[in-house]
């Protein structure tokens, strides 16, 4: 079974953001870190309550 059929979301309250280019999600303090495949780095506030393989989503709360 083939589950390559798009980009995971992460999803924070009302918002959805699409996890097109990130390689890595690394916990920190009360934060989550995303890291690019070109090693760029953003970090968002939460911790993650779900990931749901099949609807390709994470959820942060």
């Amino acid at each position: 079974m083939c589950m390559n059929d798009g980009h995971f979301l992460l999803v924070q309250g009302d918002t959805e953001t699409h996890l097109d280019d990130i390689a890595a999600i690394l916990p920190a303090a009360g934060r989550l870190r995303l890291v690019d495949v070109l090693g760029k780095q953003r970090e968002v506030t939460g911790s993650i309550v779900e990931i749901d393989l099949l609807n390709k989503r994470i959820v942060i709360g």
